[in-house]
């Protein structure tokens, strides 16, 4: 079985199809989002800190801005998409600058733990047999004086998790099983977030139970991908950032007419077909609408003038009415005091759980004793259906509505 990872996994839950292109069918991907390389270039100058904190450097935060500046410069690519309307890689440069002073200041002169791995790779496995393997990177993993091990990860998302959505992660709590394998010693682990975007930490723990469910709804996950047969395409806000939209069904043609001058798109096929349904679509739901409209003004005429024929030129309305059954929303009282009352009488699976047409049925074919149909139509709720049957002149082609 191969190695897993929580981004692995992560990319499943969110869109299968976009884990088949990246993980079964290898396919590169249309370059990398301006976010991801944003936080990139933060990951790399914090790193940077602390590595030279260990060598007994400490970097001004001028040094470490500088740091950050010249990596963005030399790294930087056209092939980096930006997708957010209105915002230049200035925006996202100057962003992460923000977010690299504001934690340098925070935490100067950083002695509140030493540091013993920056960037760290670990392997590990969730099961005793070695089968369940998994893999990732720690940003930093440091040590306290009172022997507190820590997991450090850094955020440069502009959305800022709740605590209740923290202590649902997944990733630091899998690199605290991770890092039991590489510290044994280590008798307790906290794990830290740092949202940089609004200097905001969380700090949280895992217990030992609390670890080994999440390994077994980890495995239970990986038996699910490794199981898959369909990969089906999730449309979501995520889409906007996929790589792979020119291959995907949901956005391919999509991709194909955006990337078409102006004066071409008209002529693509797609576009003259979807165009064409849109619009016939359009007058059919608006024809609907003046359709219903105007029921419900000849049914108001009938009761006014007590008429069920309505004569019109060259065409005739014959109007027929029903009382139909209704049960009550599944939150109101009254749908209670129903479903109640069919169990008192033992009828509950005639009744299919509170089915209208079922319901229906029973009293219409008697199904029960008198007394409780009786009861049971006190209890339902009733509508008018109006069925309306027009004819041309001499009575041919009849039309129903």
């Amino acid at each position: 079985m191969p190695v897993y990872s929580h981004s692995q996994l992560a990319t499943f839950e969110e869109c299968p199809l976009r884990y088949k292109f990246k993980y079964v069918d290898r396919i590169k991907g249309a370059g990398t989002s301006v976010e991801a390389f944003l936080g990139s270039m933060v990951h790399r100058t914090l790193q940077k800190l602390y590595d030279d904190l260990n060598y007994e450097k400490l970097n001004s935060v001028e040094d470490v801005l500088e740091y950050y500046q010249e990596e963005w410069r030399q790294r930087w690519s056209q092939e980096i998409r930006l997708v957010r309307a209105g915002l230049s890689a200035d925006n996202y440069r100057d962003y992460g600058a923000r977010c690299i002073r504001d934690y340098y200041e925070r935490n100067f002169p950083f002695n509140q733990s030493r540091t013993l791995e920056t960037e760290l790779h670990l392997v590990f496995s969730l099961d005793t047999e070695g089968r369940y393997r998994m893999q990732g990177f720690v940003d930093r993993v440091a040590i306290r004086a009172d022997g507190v091990y820590e997991i450090h990860d850094y955020k440069t998302s502009n959305t800022l998790p709740d605590r209740a959505r923290l202590e649902m992660d997944r990733q630091l709590p899998l690199y605290q099983i991770g890092l039991h394998s590489r510290w044994p010693e280590a008798e307790r682990i906290d794990l830290i977030w740092h949202y940089l975007g609004f200097a905001a930490t969380f700090v949280s723990s895992r217990t030992a139970d609390q670890l080994r469910e999440l390994a077994s709804r980890t495995m239970e996950r990986i038996d699910e991908v490794e199981t898959c047969k369909n990969f089906p395409p999730v449309k979501s806000r995520l889409c906007d950032w996929c790589e792979y939209r020119a291959q995907c069904p949901l956005w391919k043609h999509v991709v194909t007419v955006e990337s078409l001058p102006a004066s071409a798109v008209t002529e693509d096929s797609g576009v003259r077909l979807a165009t064409a349904y849109a619009e016939t679509k359009f007058q059919l739901d608006g024809l609907r609408e003046r359709l219903e409209k105007l029921k419900q003004e000849v049914l108001e005429f009938s009761r006014r003038s007590q008429a069920d024929v309505i004569q019109g030129q060259g065409v005739r309305i014959s109007i027929s009415r029903r009382e139909q059954l209704k049960l009550p929303p599944a939150d109101d009282a009254a749908r209670a005091e129903i479903e109640e009352f069919i169990r008192s009488i033992g009828r509950w699976d005639e009744a299919c759980e509170l089915s209208e047409s079922r319901l229906g049925r029973i009293i219409e074919e008697k199904h029960w004793p008198a007394a409780l149909l009786e009861r049971l139509r006190t209890l339902l709720r009733k509508r008018e259906v109006a069925v309306l049957r027009v004819s041309r002149s001499a009575d041919s082609g009849v039309l129903e509505d």
